[in-house]
Order: C-alpha cells, then sequence, then structure tokens
C-alpha cells in the first residue's frame, strides 16, 4: 500500500511539476525552461516595431527622444538618419540610432571585436550597412539567421557598440 501512495504521489508531482498543473488546469509556467533570443523577440516584435514607427516619426520632425543616461542622448531611427543633412548627422555624434533591420550576410567574429553583421531595412533593400555587437550575441545572431529581423540601438557614427533590442536580456 505504501508503494502505491508513493507510486501516486510522484505522478501527481511530476504532473504538477512538468508543465504547470494539470490537477488544477494551471497554464504551463513560461520562466520554468531556458529559452533563446528568438524566444523573446516573437513576443516583442510588435511593441518594437511601434517604438521604431514612434521613433522614426520623431526623427523626420527632429524631435528627438532621449536615452536616459547621463549626459541624455538623442534616440534616432535609422532610415530617417540616413536622410538627414552632414550637419545634422553631426550635431547628433554621439547619439544612439535604432534600428530594425534584416540580418544579410552573416556572422563575423573575434574574441576582440565581437559579433559582425551586414544588414538591410528591407529584405529586397539593395543598401546594406553593418553593424557591430558584443560576443555575447553570437549565439542569438546564429540561432536567428540569414533573413530574421532585429532591433538594436547602435551609438552614432560608426554603428558599432550595438546591443539587440527584445531578446529577454537583464539590464
Amino acid at each position: 500500500m505504501k508503494i502505491l501512495y508513493f507510486f501516486i504521489a510522484f505522478i501527481w508531482a511530476s504532473v504538477a511539476l512538468a508543465e504547470g498543473n494539470a490537477v488544477i488546469n494551471e497554464e504551463p509556467n513560461p520562466f520554468r525552461f531556458p529559452k533563446n533570443g528568438e524566444y523573446y523577440l516573437e513576443r516583442n516584435t510588435e511593441v518594437l516595431e511601434s517604438y521604431l514607427e514612434q521613433v522614426k516619426k520623431q526623427t523626420l520632425e527632429k524631435d528627438y527622444p532621449l536615452y536616459s543616461s547621463r549626459p541624455a542622448r538623442p534616440i534616432v531611427e535609422y532610415s530617417a538618419y540616413r536622410t538627414l543633412s552632414q550637419q545634422d548627422k553631426e550635431s547628433l555624434r554621439g547619439g544612439i540610432v535604432l534600428i530594425g533591420a534584416f540580418i544579410n550576410e552573416f556572422i563575423k567574429y573575434s574574441h576582440l571585436g565581437g559579433v559582425g553583421i551586414g544588414a538591410r531595412l528591407t529584405p529586397n533593400d539593395e543598401h546594406i550597412f553593418y553593424l557591430n555587437f558584443d560576443g555575447r550575441y553570437l549565439t542569438d545572431m546564429e540561432f536567428f539567421g540569414i533573413g530574421r529581423k532585429i532591433y538594436a540601438y547602435c551609438v552614432l557614427p560608426r554603428f558599432d557598440k550595438c546591443i539587440m533590442l527584445g531578446i529577454g536580456e537583464e539590464w
């Protein structure tokens, strides 16, 4: 009889701890298993697209949102940044560019330089630009592959020192 109770307790614990609690019909815990950047990016794409459009609108109006650092840095959207005059671009030196782009050329990696990719604003865009990320993004970039849209903040004017947005990274 003790074996039967043990077996029932074991089965109940397995069901309750695995993917939610089937006994009381709870949803699985989304934080229970490790996730990669794609998992989070899929869930954050709608918010990031909305943010990208708002920053683009404000960039075209030259009413730049500010990144809350000391000193506060202006944030500009990449496609709108390309249309600015050279004088406006110079005034934004050290600012942050928000990029929503498709990975076009895959990873160039070094321990010292990090991860470099070629990107396009649209999948068929002729203009290719290059972004440099820290090495910690290597596995996410490999998982995303060519053709995946990513979102990033990069430091102007060279688009180096980029960080990815929407991949569940804690700050």
